[in-house]
């Protein structure tokens, strides 16, 4: 049997035993909070599980691997970043289990007065699922196109899969899946560089690769800090976050969760750029997207291959999964029935719940197509959040003159320094950054200028 045709096989049973998980959860699920919160339901261990796979299914395998075969060593930063996130919001965490906050509009709206802040941050927020729900997408896409399947049919795959999934299981389902599957392709990972090791050795890296692949940061400042700051600073207000956090048994729980997350993250990050530097010395030919691909078909054996790419597609569809959940929670708790309709019936949530997220899945579905580097894919979609959430949340709770009018001004300003840059329009350093300076400074003016709402 070939290596696609296990992998296949695998991935079959893989789905299989998936749907076996989301029976499981269905049974959970008495309403709508259930399914988007799984309140009380989350262990340590499967939010920390959770919070790798979140990671580890897109940009920090597939992509890191990628940036290793392009820079090298330096192609490990991402991964990094990726760690540090989850330390970053250690000390939010009992904030917002104390006050069980399913999103950040939450906070907004009994810190803030009127709705606007509220959709402002509602429609940031989705933007930035959509961006990184595509970036899951183009890891999965990847893998599809390994194996000699479309890209596109690839794309639309894991797209529907986990888009079906994720209306059975609900969170709690989506988040027992990525454990399992985090635990496999980290071991994968592990055994494949242990083969590496083991084959070709480092002393080869040394003399086949250029100096350049070994130096820590080869490639301009402003290149690390678009790779490593966005998804640091969006931290704080992802909304997987707060519906994690929410879910936990208890904040400790919570904390050791995202703390256990981190410490997992940060070493194992070295690990895919460094078999992305195998694949380019075995295969100078490729380019830097297919090495790693190569490298596991190739160079492994043929079941362990499948299993790890196999998992891979597997925790491609489950990152889909709380995707997909976290936007319709944004669109159906925070503006459906935060400002529409507030006592809509859970049948009624659930029947939107399923028309977003297919609107989500074709808007998702078209930029992944469109698109091919999987890291600024996701860098993009964090740099968004950050820009037109991050100073009104933590503004809000550390200055009590913040009102309304600042929170407002600060998002609109964040976010449009961002598009336009993003755009060409505008040319900023350091944008990830550059548009955090000037969200604060529009909080602060807007706030003092304009004067108190008396919203606090």
């Amino acid at each position: 049997m070939t290596t696609s045709s296990l992998v296949l096989l695998i991935l079959l049973v893989y789905l299989l035993f998936m749907l076996s998980i989301g029976r499981l959860a269905k049974g959970r699920i008495t309403s709508f909070q259930d399914a988007v919160a799984a309140p009380g339901q989350t262990s340590l261990l499967l939010l920390a599980g959770c919070a790798v796979a979140g990671q580890i299914g897109s940009g920090f395998v597939v992509g890191g691997a990628e940036y290793g075969a392009r820079y090298g060593i330096g192609g490990g930063w991402y991964g990094i970043g990726c760690g540090l996130s989850y330390f970053a919001i250690l000390p939010l965490v009992g904030f917002i289990y104390r006050h069980q906050f399913l999103s950040l509009s939450d906070y907004f709206v009994r810190r803030y007065r009127g709705k606007s802040t509220r959709l402002l941050y509602s429609v940031s927020t989705m933007c930035c699922g959509v961006a990184t729900l595509a970036g899951q997408l183009l890891a999965g896409r990847a893998v599809f196109l390994a194996l000699g399947i479309p890209a596109s049919w690839g794309v639309v795959l894991t797209a529907v899969v986990s888009l079906a999934y994720a209306n059975v299981a609900g969170l709690w389902g989506a988040m027992a899946a990525s454990t399992i599957q985090a635990f496999v392709i980290l071991f994968g990972m592990i055994g494949a560089l242990i083969a590496m090791l083991a084959g070709p050795g480092f002393p080869a890296l040394a003399e086949t690769l250029p100096a350049s692949c070994f130096r820590p940061m080869p490639f301009g400042s402003e290149f690390f800090m678009a790779t490593v700051a966005p998804i640091i600073l969006a931290s704080p207000v992802n909304q997987m976050v707060f519906q994690c956090t929410s879910s936990a048994r208890s904040a400790r729980t919570a904390r050791g969760g995202y703390a256990l997350a981190g410490l997992v993250l940060l070493p194992v990050a070295l690990i895919p750029p460094l078999l992305g530097m195998f694949g380019r010395m075995l295969f100078p030919g490729l380019p830097a997207s297919g090495v790693f691909m190569e490298l596991l078909l190739t160079r492994l054996p043929t079941a362990v291959a499948a299993i790890i790419l196999a998992a891979i597609v597997c925790a491609v569809i489950t990152s889909c999964n709380t995707g997909y959940i976290a936007i319709a929670t944004i669109f159906v708790h925070d503006i459906y029935q935060g400002m529409i309709a507030p006592q809509t019936d859970g049948k009624t949530c659930k029947r939107i719940m399923l028309a977003v997220d297919g609107a989500v899945c074709l808007l998702s579905i078209f930029l992944a197509l469109r698109m091919n580097d999987i890291i600024r894919l996701l860098s993009m979609g964090y740099s968004l959040l950050a820009a037109g959430c991050l100073i009104p949340f933590l503004g809000g709770m550390v200055w009590k003159r913040g009102n309304t009018n600042g929170a407002l001004f600060s998002a609109a300003v964040g976010i449009t320094a961002t598009l336009a840059n993003t755009a060409g329009v505008i040319q900023l350093p350091y944008i990830c950054v550059t548009s955090i300076i000037l969200s604060a400074i529009a909080y602060i003016a807007g706030s003092l200028l304009i004067g108190p709402d008396n919203a606090n």
